[in-house]
């Protein structure tokens, strides 16, 4: 079955972060249609491991569900990050107070790519060593650390809801299974 082909798009809104574009489409039956298209800078995340192996998360207020919510720690991928490795070691100092010589890339993520072009990268971090937290003037973030059996039965229970975090917490919930079949 042939494709649709991009015939154009036109930049409806633009805000800070993000810019809608009326995303203008031939489906592969010939008919022509407009699409919403998000397009975003895409960012990084970390999930860090602290020395006794818990994971640690951040719990934050997210006004796009109006709730706190528990996370992984990110950020945008801004014009002087060459890679997203850079922008996870950034987050993880800034958000947690952590740095690591230690980042194992875990998965490439569009966390809505029905209608954004929104990419992460998420890393696993291990081998951490306390610094200074920088975090921006308008967040205000709680540390939090908890087991990986409690991590993944907050998935279970929806009490973490974000899709990197769930992806990097059974991502490692995997890799900790294979390391004892071993």
């Amino acid at each position: 079955m042939a494709g649709c082909k991009k015939l154009g798009e036109k930049l409806a809104y633009k805000s800070r972060l993000v810019e809608l574009y009326d995303d203008y489409l031939e489906l592969p039956d010939g008919r022509q249609v407009v699409y919403d298209l998000i397009k975003h800078s895409g960012g990084a995340a970390v999930l860090p491991i602290d020395e006794q192996g818990r994971l640690i998360l951040i719990k934050q207020y997210r006004n796009s569900v109006d709730a706190e919510v528990y996370e992984i720690p990110a950020g945008l991928r801004e014009k002087e990050d060459a890679t997203g490795e850079i922008c996870a070691r950034r987050e993880l100092e800034e958000e947690t107070g952590y740095r690591t010589d230690h980042l194992e890339f875990i998965a490439q993520i569009y966390g809505i790519i029905g209608i954004s072009n929104e990419k992460t990268d998420i890393f696993l971090a291990e081998h951490l060593t306390p610094c200074k937290r920088h975090l921006d003037p308008e967040e205000f973030i709680e540390v939090c650390r908890f087991e990986l059996e409690e991590a993944v039965a907050m998935i279970r229970r929806k009490e973490i809801i974000d899709a990197k975090t769930v992806t990097a917490v059974l991502y490692y919930q995997a890799k900790q299974l294979q390391k004892e079949q071993q």
